[in-house]
């Protein structure tokens, strides 16, 4: 169970009591990311994410910030997505206070020192090559640009060099002020503490955050795709790797949780439909995955595997066999309570941690606005059925929604978009 408190100030608190463990993790959301910057300052949530572990009022060098980090012998780090920023502390219970203060302290008085901004640029960019250079994240950046284009839905969260290298101290400064509001931010305790005296601490801790409403909204996202859709990135590496799916269903969407179970039947297991064809009948991958992703106001249905350059045609073509087929055929009373099973259980191991419900009740809230419980979200597994499944899954895999993302030594030559013609 958890506790929602809003202050006066719009200041959301959410207290997840746990018993069984000494640790807490404080939580501090900002609901604002890449899908609300201009093409001018693309990427300047995430790199001002980096500037607030580089000095603040009270804690003026990086190095004090860094050095009380470790005398808790805390798990710290911070993380910048398409629509939320976090900043995170997991420590023994006794530091929570500390815990509180600090982040309180980098989240409202950062100084953004420039000559601290024009050191973390290169930073900034090799984290930026470093992903390029891992196929695994950077198809990703592709798949979502594939779906979403030139749109903040479909630039990298990261930003584009040229403009990391250009970004003036002002604006950072612009939008510190602007979007890291009262009204924009949410407060997440988990783990071993005292819960009303934890929300009295935060409402004094936070109390003089800045008032108003974030100066930066999102813009609607564009979808207007008729036909099936590729996007290759050339590159010499020792396999492709392809991410093929269609667009699912947003985070607000009734349906949305069918769609989770959906994907977890085609390939969230070891049991599922896409491991069982691509990895154990053809022996074609290593790794093999599909998910559905809903952010607030758009969703994807995807299935990832990295395979040989020769076995491209023949693994896209066997992704597509077991889309046409749940879409066909319907699922197996045994098959449909298996995946809701593996679900429960993963669900409640994944959530064992005070960081992990953090992130579970968290990350809810700031998507929708309306955080559940794990019984509420079993609640609702629990009801879907067969029907529900075949009814979602032909509202999603269509072929006008089909997309295909590749990183590899390819050039489209018409024969894979014979392929998804065919679907």
């Amino acid at each position: 169970m958890f506790k929602k408190t809003i202050l006066k100030n719009g200041l959301r608190i959410i207290t997840v009591p746990m018993q069984g463990t000494n640790t807490i993790t404080v939580l501090v959301l900002c609901g604002t990311g890449s899908d609300y910057e201009s093409k001018n300052i693309n990427g300047i949530s995430h790199f001002l994410e980096h500037m607030f572990f580089k000095g603040t009022k009270n804690r003026p060098t990086p190095d004090s910030i860094k050095h009380e980090l470790d005398s808790m012998g805390s798990v710290s780090n911070a993380f910048t997505s398409h629509e939320v920023t976090g900043y995170h502390i997991k420590a023994a219970k006794t530091y929570l206070d500390q815990s509180l203060d600090l982040l309180a302290d980098i989240y409202k008085n950062s100084l953004l020192p420039a000559e601290e901004i024009d050191r973390e640029r290169q930073v900034v960019i090799e984290e930026m090559h470093r992903d390029w250079d891992t196929p695994t994240l950077y198809i990703w950046w592709v798949w979502e640009n594939l779906l979403y284009g030139d749109q903040p839905a479909g630039w990298d969260v990261i930003g584009e060099e040229k403009v990391i290298r250009g970004l003036p101290r002002q604006d950072f400064a612009d939008y510190f002020q602007h979007q890291y509001v009262a009204s924009n931010t949410a407060v997440v305790v988990a783990g071993n503490f005292a819960e009303q005296e934890t929300i009295e601490k935060i409402t004094s801790t936070f109390s003089d955050l800045r008032d108003g409403s974030p100066e930066r909204q999102k813009p609607a996202v564009k979808e207007e795709q008729k036909n099936p859709a590729i996007k290759i990135v050339y590159k010499e590496t020792d396999q492709t790797h392809l991410a093929i799916g269609f667009r699912g269903l947003d985070a607000n969407h009734p349906d949305r949780y069918i769609a989770d179970i959906l994907a977890a039947i085609l390939g969230g297991s070891w049991s599922a439909r896409m491991w069982d064809k691509i990895r154990e009948k053809l022996g074609l991958a290593y790794t093999v995955m599909t998910a559905h992703e809903s952010y607030s106001n758009r969703g994807f249905l995807v299935t990832y595997a990295g395979v040989d350059h020769k076995n491209v045609e023949k693994t896209i073509q066997a992704a597509l066999e077991e889309y046409k087929k749940i879409v066909e055929e319907p699922v197996g009373e045994a098959e449909l309570k298996r995946v809701k099973d593996y679900i429960r259980g993963t669900t409640l191991i994944g959530l064992e941690s005070s960081s992990s419900m953090a992130s579970f009740v968290g990350g809810e809230e700031m998507l929708t606005g309306k955080p559940v419980t794990i019984d509420e979200v079993f609640g609702i597994i629990d009801k879907v059925t067969i029907e529900d499944i075949r009814r979602v899954a032909g509202t999603i895999i269509k072929k006008d929604n089909l997309n295909l993302a590749m990183i590899g030594p390819f050039k489209e030559d018409g024969r894979l978009s014979k392929l998804l013609e065919s679907f």
